[in-house]
């Protein structure tokens, strides 16, 4: 696309319009000495990493899953984020949800929709809050803008999303997925709410639907004993 990241931005916003919000995942992943959501760059990508960049960008204070947005609902979408986990209810993708907010894939699939996340939070999954990592942090620092520091528990981290694609063929058939092509990039537009609901519904069948099979990746294995030992 002509113009690059920053002229896909400029569109987002120009077909949102003023009532509208553009929010994007600004994650960084790691617990560095602190979080500063002015200065510690997104590790998702040159569009996120652009838009945060943005002065009237708002980046919410969730030390390793932040989000950046733009818009009416900026501050009222980022607000209180590090006190509700990554992706547990309440969390910025969540009020997007209830809003009646779009997901867009971009390029991407589903093993990158951060909105399964919030569904296994409103799922209740028994391996919600199983550790993802051998002894992984309990807390992490964010930065205030006024230069204060303050502590973030990081409860609720999210697990591995290798198998989230299965989310794909319950939105076909409930005709929640509208596909199309911005430039060159195959997308697919869908309501967040809908990604969450189709969540919910799969795990409430299959609890471990979302783990992955592969026996060496710490995160599903682990998810699967947390869930075993707290169901049995």
């Amino acid at each position: 696309m002509n113009g690059g990241a920053d002229a896909l931005i400029d569109a987002f916003l120009e077909t949102l319009g003023t009532d509208g919000t553009l929010m994007v995942p600004t994650f960084n992943y790691s617990v560095d000495d602190y979080f500063d959501p002015r200065e510690t760059p997104s590790r998702t990508g040159a569009i996120t990493e652009c838009l945060r960049n943005r002065k009237q960008a708002v980046r919410s204070l969730h030390p390793t899953h932040s989000v950046a947005t733009i818009g009416a609902k900026a501050a009222q979408y980022t607000e209180g984020h590090e006190e509700v986990g990554a992706f547990g209810i309440n969390s910025p993708i969540d009020k997007l949800a209830k809003a009646g907010g779009h997901t867009l894939l971009l390029g991407v699939k589903h093993d990158t929709s951060s909105a399964v996340h919030v569904g296994e939070c409103w799922a209740g999954t028994a391996y919600w809050g199983a550790p993802t990592r051998p002894n992984p942090p309990k807390e992490a620092r964010a930065m205030l803008s006024d230069g204060s520091l303050i502590t973030v528990a990081l409860t609720g981290q999210p697990h591995c999303s290798v198998a989230f694609g299965i989310i794909e063929m319950p939105l076909r058939k409930t005709g929640s997925i509208t596909d199309l092509k911005i430039g060159l990039a195959a997308c697919q537009l869908m309501k967040t709410q809908s990604i969450i609901d189709r969540t919910v519904e799969l795990l409430h069948e299959k609890e471990d639907i979302l783990l992955c099979t592969n026996p060496d990746c710490y995160s599903c294995s682990h998810a699967r004993e947390f869930s075993r030992s707290r169901t049995h």
